[in-house]
């Protein structure tokens, strides 16, 4: 009889843990870019790039001429914290999380 409680306990215990909802940090995404800084809470997110002038310049120029000017190191990103305010891109639940 106790065999078959701590069986049972044991099953409800793990289906318990299975369902627990882990929180998605965007450290461990593979789009989080930490930058030059040693913090971490000013890190970026590549899936969600900003959109300056400057780019949409060249963007609008390539369209014209053909040559791509567009520089990826003038991209900015937007920070994780920002990306995780808004439904729209990440939200809370990180939507589009993706484990390293």
């Amino acid at each position: 009889m106790k065999n078959i409680v701590i069986t049972i306990c044991s099953i409800f215990v793990s289906i318990f843990y299975a369902y627990t909802i882990k929180p998605k940090f965007c450290i461990d995404c593979k789009f989080f870019r930490k930058e030059k800084l040693d913090n971490n809470k000013y890190g970026t997110c590549i899936l969600f790039p900003k959109k300056d002038d400057d780019y949409n310049n060249d963007e609008r120029y390539f369209l014209v001429d053909g040559i791509d000017n567009r520089k990826k190191q003038n991209i900015k990103y937007h920070f994780c914290s920002t990306s995780r305010s808004f439904d729209s891109m990440c939200g809370k639940e990180g939507k589009f999380y993706e484990k390293k």
